[in-house]
C-alpha cells in the first residue's frame, strides 16, 4: 500500500513538474487560456464497489427483516382482537344457557307445577287411589263373553 501511494505521489510530482515548465506562447494571436493541470487518476477497483455495495445490502437487509417484524406483529393484534371478540361472544352465550338452566329448573319444580295445577287448571288431588293388581304379561288372558245389546222393534 506505501509502494502505491509512493509511486502516485511521484507521478503527481512529475505532473506537477511538467506543468510547470515554460511552454513557448505561439508568436501570431492570443494567448491561449491555461487548462487546469492533469492529474493522474488510478483505475477504480471492484474492491470499492464490494465497498459501497455491502453497506447498502446490509441495510435493506435490516429494513427488510423489521418490516417483516411489523407486519408480523399487525397480524398477531388482529389475532387477539379477533379472539377477544369469539370470548366476549362465547362468554355471553354462556351467561344465556346458565339462565336458561335456571330457568328450566324452576319450570320443573314439584311444588310449581302442584300450584299451577290447582290455580290454573282446576285440578284437586284424589280422594282415593285404587292400586292395580299386577297382571303378568307372559299369560294370555281368555276371551271375554260379549253379550249383544238387546233392540227394541215394535211391531
Amino acid at each position: 500500500m506505501s509502494t502505491a501511494s509512493a509511486r502516485l505521489g511521484a507521478l503527481r510530482a512529475e505532473v506537477a513538474r511538467a506543468s510547470a515548465r515554460a511552454v513557448p506562447a505561439p508568436l501570431r494571436g492570443p494567448a491561449p487560456a491555461r487548462r487546469a493541470p492533469l492529474e493522474v487518476v488510478t483505475a477504480r477497483r471492484r474492491r470499492f464497489r464490494r465497498r459501497r455495495l455491502a453497506p447498502v445490502l446490509s441495510a435493506a437487509m435490516v429494513s427488510a427483516s423489521l418490516f417483516i417484524v411489523v407486519i408480523g406483529h399487525a397480524e398477531l393484534a388482529q389475532g387477539q382482537v379477533r379472539l377477544a371478540n369469539m370470548e366476549a361472544v362465547i362468554t355471553a352465550a354462556q351467561i344465556v344457557h346458565r339462565r336458561d338452566v335456571l330457568t328450566i329448573a324452576n319450570l320443573e319444580n314439584p311444588s310449581r307445577i302442584l300450584r299451577e295445577a290447582e290455580q290454573s287448571l282446576h285440578m284437586a288431588p284424589p280422594s282415593q287411589v285404587l292400586q292395580l293388581p299386577h297382571v303378568s304379561l307372559g299369560v294370555p288372558l281368555a276371551n271375554p263373553h260379549v253379550a249383544p245389546v238387546p233392540t227394541a222393534t215394535g211391531g
